[in-house]
């Protein structure tokens, strides 16, 4: 029997969603790839195939919100399009030999799309890491993003290989920190963030985020701040953010920076080096309230660098 369908296939997306959701109850599959966001920082819409949102499906969107979205699933269905090495590399297992190519415009551009919805999803949420599945036909390649680069794992036969419904079953079920949330910002009571937002006034609308940041003398500073604006970018990035928030403490209006910083022992950080050029009277320098590295979990820590050394890792 043949089915002539859009690409890609409205029923090849719906079998795969029902094929999924006994494996993982805990999370909602949404047909999105008509249903895209065209708000999301960058110039065209963010329109995976599938968007996967944690949570009952009644309180979760029917199309793509790169704010909420906890993972992408993409399609490919030409070889051309694949980033990886050619088909016939994975059948003679050469694992060892996985890594992107880009000889062709077709495999630029799927990097690209993939890319992107990655660096719109970690410049939405506060997130240190996330993932996107990439499918091709009859395989999948799971794939970590976070801010060092990405980690494409070996291709997962699905029709033969459960490992791809034990990670979607493993991902519904794991907490905040496996999944990648930054667990350092959390949502501000109620009372507090009324008052932010009166002192920085903002409509009352606005979701108000809260964090701590270390401070001199063992002291920390807790803020409350809006979300910052998502602007185009690369997933492997700082990803510096900006806006005004309310010191709780302080009763005022701050300046609120944050970032990825480079960590060497040669780098002096950002907030010592105001301090310094407060202390010699240097005209138009900010001062710098506090600074530092917010607390993280192990899990929460970058992997890219730490395995792009792996026995197992391309190193072309």
């Amino acid at each position: 029997m043949l089915w002539q369908t859009s690409s890609p296939s409205d029923l090849f997306v719906s079998l795969k969603i029902t094929a999924m959701k006994p494996f993982a109850r805990q999370l909602h599959f949404v047909d999105t790839h008509a249903q895209g966001d065209s708000e999301n920082g960058y110039t065209f819409t963010i329109k995976p195939d599938i968007s996967v949102y944690s949570g009952p499906s009644t309180t979760k969107p029917t199309n793509c919100e790169v704010e909420l979205i906890d993972m992408h699933v993409k399609f490919k269905q030409y070889p051309w399009d694949d980033p990886f090495l050619p088909h016939s590399a994975y059948k003679q297992e050469k694992w060892e030999e996985l890594c992107f190519v880009l000889s062709g415009r077709n495999q630029q551009n799927t990097l690209g799309q993939i890319g992107a919805y990655a660096a719109a999803q970690l410049g939405s949420q506060f997130r240190m890491h996330c993932f996107l599945i990439f499918i091709m036909y009859d395989f999948a390649h799971i794939i970590q993003w976070d801010r060092e680069g990405a980690i494409a794992m070996a291709p997962i036969y699905y029709d033969t290989d459960a490992s791809l419904v034990e990670f979607f079953s493993r991902f519904s079920q794991a907490p905040p920190t496996l999944r990648g949330i930054d667990t350092s910002v959390s949502v501000a009571p109620s009372r507090k963030a009324a008052l932010a937002r009166t002192r920085l006034n903002l409509p009352l609308k606005i979701t108000m985020f809260m964090t701590s940041i270390p401070g001199s003398g063992g002291n920390s500073m807790t803020i409350i701040f809006p979300h910052c604006e998502a602007s185009p970018t690369t997933p492997a990035c700082r990803g510096t953010c900006t806006c005004p928030a309310y010191d709780l403490a302080g009763d005022r209006v701050v300046f609120f920076k944050g970032s990825w910083h480079i960590k060497a022992d040669d780098i002096l950080p950002e907030g010592q080096i105001y301090a310094q050029l407060n202390a010699q009277n240097v005209p138009h320098v900010p001062v710098c309230l506090a600074s530092g590295d917010v607390d993280s979990l192990p899990e929460q820590q970058l992997q890219t660098s730490r395995f792009s050394t792996a026995d197992w890792a391309c190193q072309r």
